[in-house]
């Protein structure tokens, strides 16, 4: 490669940086919205106060997903260095994105310099560089970028894309020192890779293809002699899921959550067959109308039932196959085919997951961003051509991104977005109804959960979002009987015994509230606001001390709690500790400067304290 070309890559690189960051920038300011509250907002593990490395151990291996501790240390990174600020956490995950992009060049351009390639070496800097543009725009990687919590994903995918890298880097370094230096970093980045999220589990697969397809050219007697390292490879790989995973019996992993009903092994990996081609479909049509962050998806009951699961099955059926039938003659297609699958398998069969993400086909679609780029190469004679025509598709790419991007910046739009494209759907109704009663519009989000509690009668979360509303409302006899409902549906379901417990304090039941709000910590103990409205019930009985105690478990839980750091200095100035009350009042102030009942609290306790001049 000479001087000349490398400079013109890396100007389009840097100009694909620059496009990226652009066409994100929409998404900035969102909010964090479904999974990024549990994970996030409520997780109260990641709310590092000091990079020690006891405090980062704790967040990434405390948090509700502890065998992901990679990607809960990177989120406590975040919040250490800007609290809930939800730009910075968005900023993160676009400059993951575009390294990614980078790491998409890099293991293309490799690959196009290995044995079984060696027909694109001339052009390989300029298909490395048009699949990583391609890859770095196309749509369907929206909802990996902009959804905060899938840095899992995202995240997963840089140190599987560094792994791979680096493993053909060590193939075709001419030094042994390195090669050894790479294939360490090959090591331990498939590690952080697999602490990040378990898809990783492919990757010894996926080297091991790597070096059979490209290095070793498909040599059938180097595949019998390796074989027994690949079983032992991947043995020592299955031990280190056991370690992330707490040594939890895979298989009771499986198939526990099919107890319940509802849909069985079988109609889910039948199901996923159809999934699989709906992928394929938004990898080469990403319009915006076709992405959603939440599909709705009917199970396949049975072969025809619907009739397109037996197509989906034998379509996918045949690519696996002329993937297997033209391995030699086009090693990089049949390879990409494979990796789209494989990289597939643990999400799209038979672990009851959710049934469909976009952000699922986020690492699928590297290789066949690489192959796609080249077969526009190989058929279009003229290079200006070629480029022409990639170029255009990058320019649609980016606007269709740059449309999609802005719907995840309101959560109401984005909830509206889903409801629109999944009518049938309860989630997005009870979604939408929670985002709008965030915002004060009752009288909407009232609505939309009705709809939601329509749909489904039996759905706890939507009858504790509707009851909650319906209390704000005034309504708070209608209110309490939804609410009731939620529990009486799921006993466990804190959230709604949250919302009962501030239901009987309007009502002055303080009885009722104390018992409510205990049996929510009961379940939830560091649930932040259950403590703080199980203090306000006390209080209202005449329980200082006990009111003290509830507000203290709440800052304890989050020390950035303004509304509890002002009702400890209330109840602390009632007892007559007027110097600590007024350090209470202070603390919620410095949260939140415009907190105008603090304010008045903190001038009252400093009057109170100011000596008596006559």
């Amino acid at each position: 490669m000479d001087s000349k070309t490398s400079s013109r890559e890396t100007i389009l690189l840097l100009t694909a940086a620059v496009v990226v960051i652009f066409i994100y920038m929409g998404s900035l300011s969102g909010p964090f919205v479904f999974d990024d509250e549990p994970n996030i907002t409520e997780n109260r593990h990641i709310r590092l106060k000091r990079l020690s490395p006891e405090d980062v151990y704790a967040a990434a291996f405390n948090s509700p997903l502890p065998h992901r501790p990679v990607a809960n240390a990177s989120f406590a990174l975040n919040y250490f260095f800007n609290g809930y600020n939800v730009v910075g956490y968005r900023f993160v995950n676009i400059l993951i994105h575009i390294i990614n992009g980078y790491l998409v060049y890099f293991l293309a351009r490799f690959t196009l310099r290995t044995p079984a390639l060696r027909g694109f070496r001339e052009q390989a800097g300029a298909i490395a560089c048009g699949a990583a543009i391609l890859w770095l725009v196309h749509p369907l990687h929206t909802q990996s970028v902009a959804y905060i919590v899938q840095r899992m994903t995202s995240l997963t995918t840089l140190f599987y894309l560094l792994a791979m890298a680096c493993y053909s880097g060590a193939r075709l370094s001419t030094t042994t020192t390195r090669r050894n230096i790479l294939l360490t970093l090959c090591a331990v980045s498939g590690l952080l890779a697999l602490g990040t999220k378990e898809i990783a589990a492919t990757l010894p697969i996926f080297i091991f293809l790597y070096e059979w397809f490209f290095f070793q050219q498909l040599e059938q007697d180097w595949l019998r002699r390796r074989l027994p390292a690949l079983a032992g490879v991947c043995v020592a790989f299955g031990v280190i899921v056991l370690v992330f995973s707490g040594f939890e019996n895979p298989v009771e992993r499986i198939f526990a959550p099919y107890a319940g009903g509802g849909m069985t092994a079988w109609q889910r990996v039948m199901t996923q067959f159809r999934v699989v081609v709906f992928y394929l479909s938004l990898l080469f049509w990403p319009a915006p109308s076709r992405l959603n962050l939440d599909h709705d998806v009917a199970i396949s009951l049975a072969l025809f039932d619907p009739a397109t699961t037996l197509f989906s099955l034998l379509f996918v059926a045949g690519l696996f196959a002329a993937a297997v039938l033209t391995a030699r003659r086009e090693p990089l297609g049949a390879y990409a085919t494979l990796w789209f699958l494989g990289n597939l398998v643990i999400e799209s069969s038979v672990i009851r997951l959710e049934l469909i993400f976009d952000h699922r086909t986020y690492l699928p679609s590297v290789f066949p961003a690489i192959v796609l780029v080249s077969l526009v190469f190989r058929f279009l004679k003229q290079k200006w051509a070629a480029v022409a025509l990639l170029a255009a598709l990058a320019a649609g790419c980016s606007f269709w991104t740059w449309q999609r991007s802005h719907v995840w910046a309101d959560e109401v739009a984005l909830w509206r977005d889903c409801m629109e494209k999944s009518p049938l759907k309860p989630r997005p109704f009870n979604n939408l109804g929670s985002a709008l009663s965030k915002i004060g519009r009752f009288e909407e989000a009232a609505a939309y959960l009705a709809r939601a509690v329509k749909l489904k009668p039996n759905y706890d979360d939507a009858r504790y979002n509707l009851g909650y509303v319906l209390v704000q409302l005034g309504q708070v006899d209608a209110g309490i009987r939804e609410l009731l409902e939620a529990v009486r549906i799921e006993p466990r379901n804190h959230m709604a015994l949250n919302n009962l417990g501030v239901a009987y304090l309007i009502q002055e039941n303080y009885p009722d509230a104390v018992r409510h709000l205990q049996e929510a910590l009961r379940l939830n103990p560091d649930f932040e606001a259950a403590h703080n409205n199980l203090g306000v019930a006390l209080k209202n009985q005449g329980d200082l001390a006990g009111a003290i105690r509830q507000f203290s478990e709440a800052i304890r839980v989050n020390s950035n709690y303004a509304e509890a750091w002002n009702n400890l200095g209330v109840s602390l100035k009632e007892q007559g500790r007027l110097k600590e009350a007024g350090n209470s009042f202070r603390r919620a102030l410095q949260i939140s400067p415009n907190y105008a009942a603090a304010r008045r609290n903190l001038e009252e306790a400093e009057k109170a304290q100011a000596p008596n001049v006559n």
